[in-house]
C-alpha cells in the first residue's frame, strides 16, 4: 500500500493543479466568437471522421481539444438531451429541452430549432459564466450533423 500512495497522491496533485490553471486561465483570457465557431466546425469533422460514439466520447474529455479557455462543446440530442459535454461528464443524459436562460428563455429548444431549420446562428442568451460567477450573455454557435447538434458559445 505504501509503494502506490506517492504516484496516486502525486497523481492527484496533478490532476487539481491542471483544473486550477484551466480554470485560471478562462477567467483570464476568454475565448472568441471566432474561436467557438471553429470548435463546432472541428467537433463536426471529427464527428463524420470517428463516427458520434468515439467523438463524443473525445469531446467530452475535459483535457482535450474541445475545451478551451472558458469554450467548450456540448452536442445535444434533437430532443435536448445532453450526449456530451467538454467540461461538465456529469450532465450526460441529462434532458435540456426545458433549460431556460436568466431571462426565461428557452435557450436549448432555440438552438436545436434553428439547427433543424439550417439558420445561421448564434443564439444569444444569459447565464453565469463559470469562471467568474457573473450572469453574462452568452452567444452559441451550433451546427446539426446527421442527428446530432453540436454547439460552442463565447460569453460577451
Amino acid at each position: 500500500m505504501k509503494q502506490t500512495f506517492l504516484p496516486n497522491a502525486i497523481a492527484a496533485l496533478l490532476l487539481l493543479l491542471a483544473a486550477l490553471f484551466r480554470s485560471g486561465s478562462a477567467a483570464a483570457e476568454p475565448g472568441t466568437a471566432g474561436e467557438a465557431r471553429a470548435m463546432v466546425d472541428k467537433a463536426a469533422a471529427l464527428m463524420r471522421e470517428l463516427g458520434p460514439e468515439r467523438a463524443m466520447a473525445e469531446i467530452s474529455n475535459p483535457f482535450g481539444a474541445f475545451n478551451y479557455r472558458d469554450l467548450y462543446v456540448t452536442v445535444y440530442s434533437l430532443r435536448g438531451r445532453i450526449l456530451a459535454h467538454g467540461t461538465q461528464p456529469q450532465l450526460i443524459g441529462r434532458d435540456a429541452w426545458d433549460w431556460r436562460d436568466a431571462d426565461d428563455q428557452y435557450y436549448v429548444r432555440e438552438i436545436i430549432t434553428r439547427a433543424q431549420r439550417n439558420e445561421p446562428g448564434p443564439v444569444h442568451y444569459t447565464r453565469l459564466h463559470p469562471g467568474t460567477q457573473q450572469l453574462r450573455v452568452k452567444a452559441t454557435w451550433f451546427r446539426l450533423v446527421d442527428r446530432y447538434v453540436i454547439t460552442c458559445g463565447a460569453f460577451k
